[in-house]
């Protein structure tokens, strides 16, 4: 451990950040390494499609009240970011999961608590479809009888996920449509919807729930999911701003006031057209690896909240959404550059919808 631990230091030392190096060489040198360093710890896992990295900081900051928590701060959550989170002493671990690494992690940690927020589609190259991530959840929280799993219910694929856990607090927040719930993840048959409910004659719903709680943006949910997973371990509630709950961030850029908030997938793009938009608005597309390299999701996104407003496309794969909003009628220009894109903004502050990589090269 003291070898990775000091293959950080040096990484540290010349301008990276150093989380995953460490967990890389400690899991070379000891593959059983998140399990051995575990069993000395409370852990905490955080996973889902949208929400990991903001509500894993906002259940950090809350385990805190009970002692020091060690946590991923860069976001890292891969198995090798986990090992190198779980190196700390501190007795909490709040670990963000990949939701393809989940089922893993938990095997390997016995957690105490598991926070599932959603699954929708992300990185078809690398996720496929929803189901295939679900069906993984669902075999190994059944399996997991030590764990208390914290559920946000209104997502049928997570409900699906916790149907046969032992230890379970389903959440619901008034229902609300999922964009690949029409069929059970259950048992095949059509789900019935009524509003954001559903049923299914095999007795998947979200009807029925220990804890229900008025409907409200993403951030708002993930507050309250946070303050859930950390009464459970017996904290008190903490109050969070939206803005903290979202990966958003605003900053001077040429003399203009500009609003960068990270849009992912058609989750995350959802949401944020659903936020209060300037008149100038930017789309940065990108289509690398940790981006999704396949961008037909696209359409899965219904832009109309653009309609009125001064829309700019730029990126990598900018002419796939401009002719995506072409096609929902919405006229927009193509700029070679974010700084052209820029220029062409008419007022001084501007909402910029960005792709993962984007947003980390603009934004931060």
């Amino acid at each position: 451990m003291q070898v990775a631990k000091f293959a950080g230091f040096l990484s540290r030392a010349i301008g990276n950040q150093g989380e995953t190096l460490p967990g890389r060489i400690l899991l070379a040198l000891e593959p059983e390494a998140i399990s051995l360093l575990a069993q000395q710890k409370e852990v905490i896992l955080v996973s889902g499609t949208n929400g990991k990295t903001s509500t894993t900081r906002a259940i950090a900051t809350i385990v805190s009240q009970l002692g020091p928590v060690t946590t991923s701060s860069s976001g890292s959550n891969l198995s090798w970011g986990a090992a190198n989170a779980l190196m700390s002493d501190a007795p909490y671990a709040v670990l963000e999961i990949d939701e393809l690494h989940l089922p893993a992690v938990i095997a390997q940690t016995d957690p105490t608590v598991v926070l599932l927020l959603n699954l929708t589609r992300d990185q078809l190259h690398r996720m496929y479809e929803v189901k295939r991530v679900a069906d993984r959840w669902h075999v190994e929280c059944a399996e997991a009888v030590n764990t208390v799993f914290v559920a946000d219910i209104d997502d049928p694929f997570v409900n699906y996920s916790i149907a046969n856990a032992t230890n379970v607090v389903r959440v619901s927040f008034e229902g609300r449509l999922h964009p690949d719930g029409a069929v059970c993840p259950r048992c095949g048959e059509y789900l019935t919807w009524a509003g954001g409910h559903y049923s299914c004659s095999c007795g998947l719903t979200n009807k029925i729930s220990e804890l229900k709680f008025a409907d409200g943006s993403a951030a708002y949910r993930n507050a309250i999911l946070a303050n859930v997973v950390g009464e459970v371990l017996g904290a008190e509630p903490v109050e969070f701003e939206a803005s903290q709950l979202e990966r958003s961030i605003s900053k001077d850029v040429g003399g203009k006031r500009v609003h960068f908030r990270l849009t992912k997938n058609p989750a995350s793009w959802t949401e944020a057209l659903r936020s209060e938009l300037h008149e100038d608005v930017i789309l940065v597309l990108n289509a690398r690896q940790v981006d999704g390299i396949d961008t037909s999701w696209l359409w899965d996104v219904s832009f109309r909240a653009l309609q009125g407003h001064h829309v700019v496309v730029c990126g990598e794969r900018a002419l796939d959404i401009a002719y995506r909003i072409h096609v929902e009628g919405i006229p927009s220009t193509v700029s070679d550059t974010f700084e052209q894109a820029l220029a062409l903004a008419k007022g001084s502050e501007i909402s910029v919808l960005t792709a993962y990589t984007a947003f980390f090269e603009l934004a931060m």
